[in-house]
C-alpha cells in the first residue's frame, strides 16, 4: 500500500490527476481504511473541481473530526472551493467568511502556516483586510516561513507578503520559489491558482499577473500536429531546431495528440528529450494505424513510434475499432486528443496552444492538418505554425479498406431508462406514459433540430444528435423536466428516476429497413449503450471522448467531473466516466 500511495502522491505532483484518482480509488478498494490513501483521494477530487464529491468524501471519512492538520485543512478548502464558485456578492461573501473560520480554527488549534496563511487570503477575498493582515503577519513570524527552504514555505511566505500588497517582496520570494528542487507541477498549479485570485483581489492587470507569477507557473500544455513526411535527417535537424526552441521558450511540460510518422513524431521525442510528458490519442486500433500513419512513410520510423508509446504517460485510442477507410475517424482523434489537452490545461491553471507542423494548404476533407488547425483555431485556440515545404510527403500509402455502402458520420449517442419501471404497477403505467415519456417528449420537441434520430422502448429512450453540446443540453434538460415530477404517483419513493449516458463517436448512418427511420449502428453505439446501467438514478454519465469534446467546442457552458475508470456490464471493460452538469 505504501508503493500506490507513492505513486499517487507522484501523479499529483505531476498535476496528473486523473491519474491520481485512479490509483487512489483502485488502492482504496482494497484497503478502504488507509487513511493517506482516503486523504490523497478527496485531494486528487478537489483539485480536479469535483467539490460535492470531495464534501461528501471529507464527511464520510470523517475529516472535520481528524486530529490529522492536513485531514481539517482540506475540510476548509472545500468550504473555499464552494465559495469561490458561489455567484451573487453577499453569498459569496459569507462563504468566504466560513472558509476563513474553517481555517483558522485549524490554524489556532496546531500553529500549521498552511491553514493559518489560508484563513488569512480567506478574510481578504472577503474584504475583511484588518483581520488578513493581522493573519498574515502571524504567518511570517513562523520561524520556517520567515526563512523558507523549500517550495511551500517560499510560496507561503509570498502570498503573506501579497495579502500585505507588498509586491516587490512577493517577486523577489516567487522567484527562489520557482528555483526550488520540490517546485514540482502540482505545487506550481496550486499556488498560482491561489494567488492569482489575490492578484485579482488587488485589482492587479494582467501584465502584472503575469510578469509576478511567471516564476511559478506550471508548465504549458500543447495540442500537437502535422503532415507525415518521409525520413531526413537534414530536414529533421532542421525542423527540430525550431520544435526545441519552441518547446524551451514556451515551457511544454504536457503534450497531446496523435504518433503518426513525422511531424508528430519529431514533436514527441523532443518534448519526451526535455522531460516532459506525451498523451497519445489513436484514432483506431494499433495495428491499423501502424499500417496506415507509420511505414507507408518509412520503415524507419517504426522503431521510433514504437519507443514513444513506450515513454507515453498514457496511450488512449478514440475508438479500439478497425480503419474502416473513413477520414472522419482521424479528425475525431484529433478532436479528442485537443479536449484532453484543454482539460489538462484546466486541471492546472496552465496556458495552452497549438503546435503545428504546416504546409499552410488548408485541408479539402474533414481530416489533416489544415482540419486541425482550423478546428483549434475555431474554438479559440492559438497555433503556433513550423513552416513544413520542404518535406517530402510522398508516401508508400495503403490502400484504404473498400468503401462501405453506408454513409459515416460523428454524433453523439444518449440512452436512457428509468431505474423502478419494473416495479411499477399496472394501474401506475399509464401515469409514466404521462409524466415521464411526455416529460421527455417536450424536451425532445423542444431541441428537434439538432435531433437526427430517436427511439422509445418500454422506459427507455434512444437518441442521436449532431453534436456534442448539444446532446449535453438534452441530457440536462431531460433531467430539469423530470425533477418536477412527483415519483409518489408513480407509487415510488425517491429510489427511482432517469439514468441517462451519452458518448460520442464515428457511427454509421443509415434508413432503418425496418422502420424506414434515419438510424445509426457500429461499434460506437454499442460502447454507448453501456454506460446508462452504470448510472445513477437522477445523473448524467458520459465517456471521456465526449467530455473532451465539450472542453473544446463549450468549456464555458458545461462541467465534466471525473469519476473514475467504471466498469461495464457483461465483460465489456473499464473505462473513464465523467458526470455532467451545466455551469
Amino acid at each position: 500500500m505504501d508503493q500506490a500511495i507513492e505513486r499517487t502522491r507522484a501523479a499529483i505532483d505531476r498535476g496528473n490527476l486523473l491519474r491520481a484518482y485512479d490509483i487512489a480509488q483502485g488502492a482504496l478498494e482494497e484497503e478502504p481504511d488507509n487513511r493517506e490513501l482516503q486523504y490523497l483521494f478527496v485531494l486528487a477530487a478537489a483539485r480536479m473541481g469535483n467539490t460535492e464529491l470531495a464534501m461528501e468524501l471529507c464527511q464520510q471519512y470523517g475529516f472535520a473530526q481528524s486530529d490529522n492538520v492536513d485531514h481539517r485543512a482540506i475540510v476548509a478548502r472545500i468550504l473555499k472551493d464552494s465559495a469561490l464558485a458561489t455567484e451573487e456578492p453577499e453569498r459569496r461573501r459569507q462563504a468566504l467568511l466560513q472558509a476563513h473560520l474553517a481555517y483558522e480554527e485549524v490554524f489556532r488549534d496546531t500553529g500549521d502556516a498552511f491553514p493559518g496563511i489560508n484563513a488569512a487570503t480567506m478574510a481578504l477575498l472577503a474584504g475583511e483586510t484588518d483581520m488578513a493582515h493581522s493573519l498574515a503577519g502571524s504567518i511570517l513570524d513562523l520561524p520556517d516561513v520567515a526563512e523558507p527552504e523549500n517550495f511551500y514555505d517560499c510560496a507561503t511566505h509570498a502570498e503573506a507578503r501579497f495579502v500585505l500588497g507588498e509586491l516587490e517582496a512577493v517577486s523577489e520570494v516567487l522567484q527562489r520559489a520557482g528555483q526550488m528542487a520540490d517546485a514540482n507541477s502540482g505545487a506550481k498549479s496550486s499556488t498560482s491558482k491561489q494567488l492569482g485570485l489575490i492578484a485579482a483581489q488587488l485589482k492587479l492587470d494582467e501584465v502584472e499577473r503575469a510578469s509576478l507569477l511567471r516564476p511559478i507557473l506550471p508548465p504549458s500544455v500543447i495540442h500537437f500536429c502535422g503532415h507525415i513526411f518521409r525520413e531526413d535527417k537534414d530536414i529533421e535537424a532542421r525542423l527540430r531546431r525550431e520544435i526545441d526552441s519552441f518547446v524551451a521558450e514556451h515551457d511544454i511540460g504536457f503534450a497531446y495528440g496523435s504518433l503518426a510518422a513525422g511531424s508528430d513524431m519529431l514533436i514527441a521525442e523532443a518534448v519526451l528529450e526535455r522531460g516532459g510528458e506525451i498523451h497519445i490519442t489513436l484514432p483506431f486500433n494499433r495495428d491499423d494505424f501502424i499500417a496506415q500513419s507509420i511505414e507507408p512513410a518509412g520503415s524507419g520510423w517504426l522503431d521510433r513510434f514504437e519507443k514513444c508509446l513506450e515513454q507515453a504517460s498514457s496511450v488512449n485510442f478514440a475508438t479500439e475499432m478497425n480503419y474502416v477507410g473513413d477520414p472522419a475517424q482521424f479528425s475525431y482523434a484529433s478532436s479528442v486528443a485537443m479536449g484532453m489537452a484543454r482539460l489538462r490545461a484546466q486541471f492546472l491553471g496552465s496556458r495552452i496552444e497549438q503546435l503545428a507542423i504546416w504546409d499552410g494548404v488548408a485541408s479539402t476533407g474533414p481530416a489533416g492538418t489544415g482540419a486541425d488547425v482550423k478546428q483549434w483555431e475555431a474554438c479559440g485556440g492559438t497555433t503556433t505554425v513550423i513552416a513544413a515545404d520542404d518535406i517530402d510527403r510522398h508516401t508508400d500509402g495503403q490502400e484504404p479498406p473498400a468503401e462501405d455502402r453506408h454513409k459515416r458520420r460523428l454524433a453523439a449517442l444518449l440512452f436512457t431508462d428509468f431505474q423502478g419501471f419494473s416495479k411499477l404497477s399496472e394501474g401506475a403505467l399509464p401515469n409514466f406514459w404521462q409524466l415521464i415519456m411526455g416529460s421527455m417528449a417536450t424536451v425532445l420537441q423542444r431541441r428537434s433540430e439538432h435531433i437526427l434520430a430517436k427511439n422509445s422502448w418500454g422506459d427507455a429512450l434512444h437518441a442521436v444528435a449532431g453534436d456534442a453540446p448539444s446532446a449535453a443540453r438534452i441530457a440536462i434538460e431531460l433531467q430539469q423536466a423530470l425533477q418536477e415530477i412527483d415519483f409518489g404517483l408513480l407509487g415510488l419513493n425517491n429510489s427511482g428516476g432517469m439514468r441517462i449516458g451519452v458518448h460520442y463517436g464515428s457511427v454509421y448512418e443509415t434508413d432503418d429497413p425496418i422502420t424506414a427511420n434515419p438510424n445509426f449502428f457500429g461499434s460506437e453505439v454499442s460502447r454507448a449503450a453501456r454506460i446508462e446501467p452504470v448510472t445513477p438514478p437522477g445523473a448524467v454519465f458520459v465517456t471521456e471522448p465526449f467530455a473532451a469534446i465539450l472542453a473544446l467546442e463549450a468549456p464555458d457552458e458545461f462541467k465534466c467531473r471525473y469519476v473514475g475508470n467504471i466498469k461495464f456490464a457483461k465483460d465489456y471493460g473499464s473505462y473513464p466516466i465523467y458526470r455532467l452538469s451545466d455551469r
